[in-house]
């Protein structure tokens, strides 16, 4: 291997890799300020940390992290730091349907 390419497989290496937002779909269970839990569809419960930039949004607005109560339907978007813990960056309630009377 020639001395440029071993230097262009070390820059590529450096770049930052950007990162992959997944969405999970679950049952909010707890908050206390630097994390929330969880529980996905197959029973897991995730923990996924706060940052400054976690978005809050209930009925399409912006809200607080005290309106989540555990039981709420909620949606997730999450990242990954750099030792691969989750972040949230999104929590969004969903809007349960209620059956209509006649």
């Amino acid at each position: 291997m020639t001395l440029s390419a071993l230097l262009l497989s070390v820059v590529s290496l450096l770049q930052p890799v950007p990162n992959a937002i997944a969405t999970f779909d679950g049952v909010f269970k707890v908050s206390n300020g630097k994390f929330i839990e969880v529980q996905v569809e197959s029973g897991e419960t995730l923990r996924m940390y706060l940052t400054r930039g976690t978005k809050f949004v209930r009925d399409g607005k912006p809200a607080k992290a005290a309106t989540f109560h555990e039981g709420d339907k909620v949606t997730v978007d999450a990242e990954r730091d750099v030792r691969m813990n989750l972040l949230a960056v999104k929590l969004e309630a969903v809007k349960t349907e209620t059956p209509k009377t006649k």
